[in-house]
């Protein structure tokens, strides 16, 4: 099918993979695409929690690195090697933002407009 991205062998690059939803979809691809390698970026920030993963932080073809979806260094770096991105990235529990509202704009806006640029940069996919 035209226009369908081949996950199967691909290097997919997964943003917040140690919240709930992220860890999940990267269970889930390693389960359906065994053949494809993932790098996980994770800011360690709440709701992030390193035990979601443990069953595959050796595994062959998984890749972790700590890192802000703000650093846009870092991030282009990591998006000018993979084939596909899914962004999963952001500050949770947005009562929080109320009363200090800043590192929710950084993350959650300004990191996303990081991996918008990067992936345009590099002609990226992005799902």
């Amino acid at each position: 099918m035209k226009g369908r991205i081949q996950l199967e062998e691909s290097k997919i690059l997964v943003t917040g993979g140690l919240g709930f939803i992220g860890s999940n979809f990267i269970l889930n691809l390693f389960d359906k695409f065994p053949g494809c390698s993932i790098t996980n970026v994770d800011a360690e920030f709440v709701g992030s929690n390193k035990q979601n993963l443990a069953q595959i932080k050796s595994k062959k073809g998984y890749r972790y690195v700590k890192g802000n979806i703000s650093d846009t260094t870092k991030i282009k770096k990591l998006v000018q090697t993979c084939d596909v991105v899914f962004n999963f990235a952001a500050e949770s529990h947005v009562d929080r933002s109320i009363d200090e509202p800043k590192p929710f704009f950084d993350s959650n806006i300004m990191g996303t407009y990081s991996i918008l640029e990067a992936i345009r940069k590099f002609d990226k996919k992005l799902i």
